[in-house]
């Protein structure tokens, strides 16, 4: 495993979205926006079945910002993230063909929101089953209402020893910056897994329904799918 680059800690968020993705109105200019407003120096873009809006965001974004191009993807047994990808990971294959997918381009395997009934997320003997292939479990998503779902995903991530991640799941700009890791600083796949080993979660106070309200009235307005 390749060494992290220096000590410096930094400010990552590993689940995020765009307007690329179906349920989210935030524009690439102002996710970075708000990444630099919220201190926030590398982050994961991963919208639904997409990598277009991570491309456009790492092509936007400042040199300060290091842009992981990800892409949350619907898999027949729930959804799962992509990081680090370079071709875009068609939807509808099974669990076992979208990892292997993303293996087969050097990309890491991230669990988002496990256990949460409201997000479709692979069955626990699934996850089980593939504990081996699974490369960071994501242990905090602010956007879960009830804590026990993220708790019971930390201990999924200790029973297997497998890195914890987390991310906010921005599908408002507002949501942005709401669960961070504060980490050593990286640029490749090795280099986020070797820092996440000693990373610690920064958890907002910002209500998850509060987030949810927000982004159902942007639905209702219609402003989804508006890009720039």
């Amino acid at each position: 495993m390749a060494a992290v680059g220096n000590g410096h800690a930094i400010f990552a968020d590993l689940h995020t979205h765009t307007c690329y993705s179906h349920d989210c109105a935030t524009t690439p200019s102002e996710l970075i926006a708000a990444c630099y407003d919220a201190g926030i120096e590398a982050v994961a873009i991963t919208d639904h079945n997409t990598i277009e809006g991570a491309l456009e965001v790492a092509n936007l974004a400042p040199q300060h910002l290091h842009v992981v191009i990800g892409e949350e993807i619907k898999t027949l047994d729930g959804e799962i993230i992509g990081l680090y990808l370079k071709e875009e990971i068609p939807p509808g294959l099974t669990a076992e063909e979208t990892i292997q997918l993303i293996k087969a381009q050097g990309g890491l395997v991230y669990v988002p929101h496990p256990f949460d009934p409201l997000h479709l997320t692979p069955a626990y003997e699934l996850l089980a089953r593939n504990a081996s292939q699974i490369d960071i479990i994501e242990v905090y998503n602010p956007r879960i209402t009830f804590a026990a779902f993220n708790e019971k995903a930390r201990l999924l991530a200790r029973k297997y020893d497998i890195p914890a991640g987390a991310g906010s799941d921005c599908h408002v700009v507002q949501g942005v910056g709401t669960a961070l890791l504060s980490l050593k600083r990286f640029s490749t796949p090795d280099e986020l897994l070797a820092s996440l080993k000693d990373a610690e979660i920064v958890r907002s106070r910002k209500s998850p329904i509060y987030l949810h309200s927000l982004k159902l009235l942007k639905n209702g307005r219609g402003m989804v799918g508006t890009r720039q």
